[in-house]
């Protein structure tokens, strides 16, 4: 798990330095204070070895384009000179620096000379990763090329001494893409369907059972015959997305972009239950973002009702954004947040 994240020259985020992380981290504020690109930043760092991921996290916001400008999306005011730096320390150390690169192919075909004709230059650019883990000493480098903007023409670059260890998932806010049938048809391979459905029951108490019927995931609510997932309202499928993803990231770590979207003010103490019990289970460490004041007072909710431990396990931050870039993270205990709550103070 991770104590401490640091980033630099990240998108929007010129510095951000947020200490003193648990089991359970939210991240809340105003809009455009930089949750998501934290949430993003934290995720390039679980997977530093993998060059495909800042492409990956443009697709998050529905942005697939690949031309070099697009690329530069990225980094801190659109300038590629500013090198993106990501560290965070904890069980295992980590620090990865992003930078681009470019490259014009001179190419020349032969059976062309005598006719007075040449290729025009082709443009070959791409991003280089270099990280190193727990402080060895190693600094290993992984690169993704791509040539015009064309992925189908990319080419990746592992280091092979590198093995990445830790697992991790980021679910965007539009996570209701995720292919719930395909997952959960692995909790049944493993047995846990029924760890699962005591967790659902805490957000709909009439589900008896949940079973694939070919591909397709089918629930039990006590009518005469079984239920497509898809009918039984977008909480529920958005709740057991989230689990799902908690018991494929065991040991690991799971980010959640706008995790309360879906879900009714009632049912957030229920909903804060059910995904620290995962966690719980599987050791998982969850980043999480929300602008949903209700979510907030759910946790102060749970944490009262959970008692004086949960407090050690659970770390909220609000996130201000300064005019130079650099993102301050307040952190608020459990006392704070209850109060500022209480006394209706903006938080968000």
């Amino acid at each position: 798990m991770f104590d401490k994240v640091t980033i630099q020259n990240f998108r929007g985020i010129r510095n951000a330095e947020i200490e003193g992380l648990h089991q359970i981290n939210v991240f809340f504020g105003k809009n455009n204070c930089g949750k998501s690109s934290v949430l993003e930043a934290i995720f390039l760092l679980t997977g530093q070895s993998n060059p495909m991921l800042p492409i990956r996290v443009n697709g998050f916001r529905n942005y697939t384009r690949f031309a070099e400008n697009d690329l530069r999306l990225d980094f801190y005011n659109l300038k590629s000179e500013n090198l993106i730096r990501l560290s965070a320390t904890g069980e295992r150390d980590r620090d990865l620096e992003i930078s681009m690169f470019r490259e014009d192919n001179h190419s020349v075909e032969l059976n062309q000379v005598g006719k007075g004709a040449t290729n025009a230059p082709e443009a070959v650019y791409g991003l280089k990763l270099s990280y190193t883990l727990n402080g060895n000493g190693i600094k290993y480098n992984s690169t993704v090329s791509v040539s015009q903007g064309d992925m189908s023409n990319g080419k990746i670059g592992l280091d092979s001494r590198y093995e990445e260890y830790l697992h991790a998932q980021y679910l965007p806010s539009a996570y209701m893409q995720i292919p719930i049938d395909e997952k959960f048809a692995k909790i049944v391979e493993n047995k846990q369907d029924k760890i699962i459905l005591k967790i659902l029951n805490g957000i709909e108490p009439r589900i008896k059972n949940m079973t694939l019927v070919g591909k397709e995931l089918m629930v039990d609510i006590g009518l005469d015959q079984l239920l497509p997932i898809n009918v039984m309202g977008d909480g529920l499928r958005k709740l057991l997305a989230i689990v799902l993803a908690v018991y494929e990231c065991k040991d690991g770590i799971l980010l959640v972009d706008e995790v309360d979207n879906g879900f009714h003010y009632t049912a957030m103490p229920l909903l804060w239950k059910a995904i620290f019990t995962a966690a719980d289970i599987n050791h998982v460490q969850l980043f999480l973002s929300t602008h949903n004041i209700d979510f907030l007072r759910g946790l102060v909710s749970y944490i009262k009702e959970e008692g004086e431990e949960m407090k050690k396990r659970i770390s909220a931050y609000r996130l201000l954004r300064m005019d130079n870039d650099e993102i301050i993270p307040l952190d608020y205990d459990y006392m704070k947040l209850s109060y500022s709550l209480e006394q209706d103070i903006e938080v968000r």
